[in-house]
């Protein structure tokens, strides 16, 4: 038995976007794999497998990644009754430049010869306008359907200017779907994994309309890598993320490419965790171990903060950490490998790491000259023997080298016009740390930032002297050609010069939609030749918990993004304040700034 429900209150609307896209599309994607589901069901009702991938698109504009059109000929020979792919299926941007993006993905997955389902997903919708395109291209941004003993719920972790979980709205929907069904096994589909952030505040909600259903696993993607976040409350939590898309985690970490078959076998639902050319069980990367190799790497074992201000030099002891919180010891080495410019005394020592203590290893660490207090630093190797959830973890990490600056007090009002007349005694710091291109070849790109700050107010000003200005884009993806993009504490910005005049754009906030151009930041831009002044006062209530008082501090980095349009076979290149700002991957080290009296 195959059948399908969608919202009752997007019946109306489903059904003028059907008839309105017919002459551009012939029926949107949600209605061709329906109409292939019911014209071809499994041939037992309890007996089928299908397919679940998530984030197939890529990092730019056009060009899905080849990994993802081998995994649709991997589809077509695995003939699941279906596949599903947990969203982020283009790259996204504002709707004008959509099109060529939608074009392609519906010309690829045309080559699928089992019905094929899209999740919405944040690079797929980030506004109405988005929204508008996906209905009528795709079709419904929630529905579920019928295959055998078993409903399939899509659910929206993308409605507009809503916050980081599933509305009531949407939830009370599921709530009757559940209180009406029959099914044996309920699955649920969504993008970006609510489950896996804070359960009270994101997810709570869900979790509570699946008590006293047979809801058995509920799949999220966002995150690029594979995760089994392991049964709570009676429900399987799966994280996918590898249909293509970039990737920035340690494979160890479900940092690799791949899709999950999942098997139906009347009461019995097991999984495969596929990528090209293998099957791996689905403890391949558990939520323990994971946890346990982030402790090790990230808390476990290190340094103390090393705070060395802009332009000064290094000569002091500094500390190696090695936490043990297990209730045996263990026996290892600790050694340093050392750039040039810099020295570590001794470069090596053995060491016992008791159990249930920290251990405190002293070395001497200096710099030939203030110019050599740079990245890459010194940085730690050791083994760390003793791990509950698997073998021995390999530690390599980077002495906490943390460059410091004061931003001064504003004396008066700052106008945010892109002038900075009234910027005196405000220092610059020069970004020196270049990628894919050669920093030698300065009238190619330069750029220096610096800050002020007043109670209300933290102000900061990005110069930049560049052959090129160019910037064809707008909304999300603004990233590809000439902007800055900021990273202070927790908060993630794009400054832009867009054809429509200077954009703000938030990518990751507290308490705010994210993905979004922000009203709140003023932007002033400037542009006289080669130099372009990018000026902005960020409120207070859009750098909490940063507070602005004097003595306060908060971790910052940026990137100073390049594209040259006229030279069309160059890639992207940009200037970074700190290296791996651009990684894509979140840890990088960061300035501390000090708000000075």
């Amino acid at each position: 038995m195959i059948s399908r429900c969608i919202a009752p209150s997007l019946l109306l609307a489903i059904c003028l976007i059907l008839n309105s896209s017919k002459a551009a599309h012939s029926k949107p994607l949600i209605e061709q794999a329906m109409d292939r589901l019911n014209s071809n069901p499994p041939v037992s009702e309890e007996s089928f497998e299908f397919i679940v991938i998530g984030d197939s698109r890529s990092s730019k504009p056009v060009g899905l990644p080849e990994a993802f059109k081998k995994m649709i000929g991997e589809f077509n020979i695995l003939g699941p009754a279906f596949v599903i792919d947990c969203g982020d299926l283009i790259l996204g941007g504002a709707a004008e430049g959509l099109a060529p993006q939608w074009d392609e993905f519906e010309e690829v997955v045309s080559h699928c010869e089992v019905p094929f389902f899209p999740v919405t997903g944040n690079h797929d919708i980030s506004d109405e306008a988005t929204e508008q395109i996906w209905k009528e291209r795709l079709g419904p941004t929630q529905y579920s359907f019928r295959v055998g003993n078993s409903l399939f719920i899509a659910l929206n972790s993308e409605e507009v200017n809503a916050l980081d979980r599933i509305s009531d709205e949407q939830v009370e929907w599921v709530n009757n779907l559940l209180a009406n069904t029959d099914a044996e096994h309920v699955f649920c589909f969504m993008h970006k994994p609510y489950f896996a952030q804070d359960w009270d505040e994101n997810w709570a909600n869900m979790a509570e309309a699946f008590r006293d259903h047979p809801v058995k696993m509920v799949f999220g993607s966002d995150i690029h890598l594979y995760r089994n976040c392991g049964i709570k409350e009676g429900v399987q939590y799966v994280i996918t993320g590898g249909g293509g898309a970039p990737i920035h985690t340690p494979e160890e970490e479900g940092g690799f490419h791949h899709y999950l078959l999942v098997r139906v076998r009347g009461e019995k639902v097991s999984w495969s965790v596929i990528r090209p050319g293998s099957v791996l069980p689905p403890d391949v990367v558990t939520a323990d171990r994971v946890e346990e190799i982030r402790a090790i790497r990230q808390r476990w074992v290190g340094s103390e903060p090393v705070e060395v201000p802009y332009g000064e030099g290094l000569d002091r002891e500094v500390k190696a950490l090695i936490h043990n919180p297990y209730d045996t010891e263990f026996s290892s080495t600790l050694s340093w490998e050392v750039p040039e410019g810099w020295s570590v005394e001794p470069k090596e020592k053995a060491y016992t790491a008791q159990a249930e203590a920290t251990t405190e290893l002293v070395f001497h660490v200096r710099a030939d000259n203030p110019e050599s207090v740079r990245f890459p630093a010194p940085s730690l190797h050791t083994v760390f023997e003793k791990a509950k959830h698997g073998g021995p973890v390999e530690v390599d990490r980077e002495m906490s080298l943390v460059p410091t600056t004061v931003a001064q007090r504003a004396p008066g009002p700052v106008k945010i016009d892109g002038i900075l007349d009234d910027w005196e005694g405000a220092d610059p710091i020069a970004l020196t740390y270049a990628e894919s291109f050669d920093k030698k070849a300065k009238e190619d790109l330069e750029s220096q930032i610096r800050f002020q700050w007043s109670p209300g107010y933290f102000y900061l000003a990005v110069e930049t002297w560049d052959d090129e200005f160019y910037q064809p884009y707008a909304g999300d993806i603004v990233w590809l050609a000439d902007n800055v993009e900021l990273f202070l504490d927790t908060w993630s910005w794009g400054l832009s010069l867009t054809e429509k005049g200077p954009e703000v754009f938030l990518y990751w906030g507290v308490n705010r939609s994210r993905e979004t151009v922000n009203t709140e930041v003023q932007l002033g831009v400037q542009r006289d030749g080669r130099k372009t002044v990018y000026e902005a006062a960020f409120p207070q209530d859009v750098v909490l918990p940063f507070q602005l008082e004097a003595g306060n501090s908060c971790r910052f980095s940026m990137i100073m993004n390049d594209l040259d349009g006229s030279v069309p076979d160059r890639p992207r290149h940009w200037l970074e304040l700190t290296p791996g700002a651009g990684s894509g991957s979140g840890r990088f080290p960061r300035t501390k700034v000090i708000l000075g009296r």
